[in-house]
């Protein structure tokens, strides 16, 4: 894939000392970077760079990246975009700014980022005139209906939806010919890798259209009438390593997980947030083969005990609570073996972590925020505890609830 071919040159230039970390990623890579000083007056000295080109006067956005301000202006005032006039432009970033309405109508060939806000909740068909866009950010208080023309945009390789229970047209089936005649062939995007915050709805027909999809976000119900999490089957999805499984429509009571063939064999990172999972249900997570980063959110796991007993989370490298009810955690060091970060945030009512998390011969950092004093403590008291035996490696991070 070309992202794995990219950050192959990515890490280079790190390692190179020309680009800075910023943010590391739960799994270990790298998730933004900042540019050198001396590599960015370089580029500021070469007026050929497309990026930085002194064609348009640009403003810049908390994300770093420019818009010319000539264009946001005129969005801002109902305007459209005159073709021609930013026929090179590759990246436009408008989040930041308040337009009724993008005009899609455009035909910006060389846009390969777009990153905007759709007030009314909708996505114009005409958004496939963009057709070597590679990344599509879309911002709205409403619910977004995502046209069925998405399919004919074939360089299509990651829409984001930031919120909201969104929905996708399935694709149109066109015709081709074969050799006993003409059958109908679905549209399909091979580029396509992340899809994000789609309601579980709309998309039981389309995975096999998104045969190389690595990350898949869901928000909408995923709770069935019984109380068991549901969701539209993954088995297509060969190459699926992170999965998001946001709720939307709580369930009365504790609700069970479902088969662990649900999820696809290579998955890595798993988030799950008001899936108000019963705690004894956590043995079929440890199930999922490859399964590294375990995020449980906002009521994803509802009660006060966790005993794990005798499941085996043998791949975890990265386990994430928050905002959980949860007051006692009951474990031992084999059940995680191959920790090595476990972060808490607002899990209020915990009282303390396991001290047997401590011998893990793997383990480096604790991370404890906006908890009470007695986990924190905990987590404290589990480092000196290391130290004590010559262990410098972990190290725990945070502080006790204010």
């Amino acid at each position: 894939m070309l992202e794995d071919v990219a950050e192959g040159f990515l890490m280079d230039l790190i390692k190179k000392s020309l680009l800075l970390t910023s943010r590391i990623k739960s799994d270990g890579q790298v998730k933004t970077c900042r540019v050198h000083d001396l590599l960015r007056d370089f580029c500021l000295r070469k007026e050929e760079e497309s990026f930085l080109s002194s064609n348009y006067r640009y403003g810049m956005l908390s994300s770093m990246l420019c818009f010319p301000l000539e264009l946001g202006k005129s969005l801002q005032e109902g305007g459209s975009i005159h073709i021609g006039t930013y026929n090179f432009l590759k990246i436009l970033d408008l989040e930041s700014i308040h337009i009724s309405l993008f005009p899609l109508d455009v035909h910006m060939v060389n846009l390969r980022y777009l990153a905007f806000q759709a007030h009314d909740g909708s996505l114009n068909a005409s958004i496939s005139n963009l057709v070597n866009l590679q990344i599509l950010i879309i911002s709205s208080r409403k619910n977004i209906v995502v046209p069925n023309t998405i399919w004919d945009m074939v360089n299509l390789r990651h829409l984001y939806i930031k919120s909201g229970e969104n929905l996708m047209e399935e694709p149109t089936f066109e015709q081709v010919a074969g050799n006993d005649g003409y059958y109908h062939h679905p549209s399909a995007l091979a580029c396509f890798q992340t899809l994000s915050q789609v309601s579980p709805r709309s998309c039981h027909n389309i995975f096999s259209r998104t045969p190389n999809l690595r990350k898949l976000g869901f928000g909408g119900p995923l709770i069935s009438r019984v109380g068991n999490l549901e969701f539209p089957n993954l088995g297509d999805l060969a190459h699926l390593q992170k999965l998001k499984l946001l709720n939307t429509f709580p369930h009365a009571e504790a609700t069970r997980s479902c088969n662990p063939i649900m999820f696809p064999e290579k998955l890595k990172k798993l988030t799950l947030s008001n899936t108000g999972i019963d705690w004894k249900e956590m043995w079929t997570f440890a199930w999922l083969p490859n399964l590294e980063v375990l995020n449980l959110k906002f009521q994803a796991c509802i009660g006060e005990r966790w005993e794990t007993g005798d499941a085996e989370f043998r791949r975890f490298k990265v386990l994430k609570l928050h905002d959980l009810d949860i007051k006692q955690w009951v474990c031992s060091r084999d059940n995680f073996p191959r920790l090595q970060r476990l972060v808490i945030h607002h899990c209020i009512k915990l009282d303390s972590v396991p001290m047997a998390l401590g011998k893990s011969f793997t383990l480096e950092v604790i991370e404890v925020n906006a908890c009470s004093l007695s986990a924190y403590s905990s987590a404290v008291e589990i480092q000196k505890e290391q130290e004590s035996v010559g262990n410098y490696i972990l190290k725990v991070h945070g502080k006790e609830n204010s």
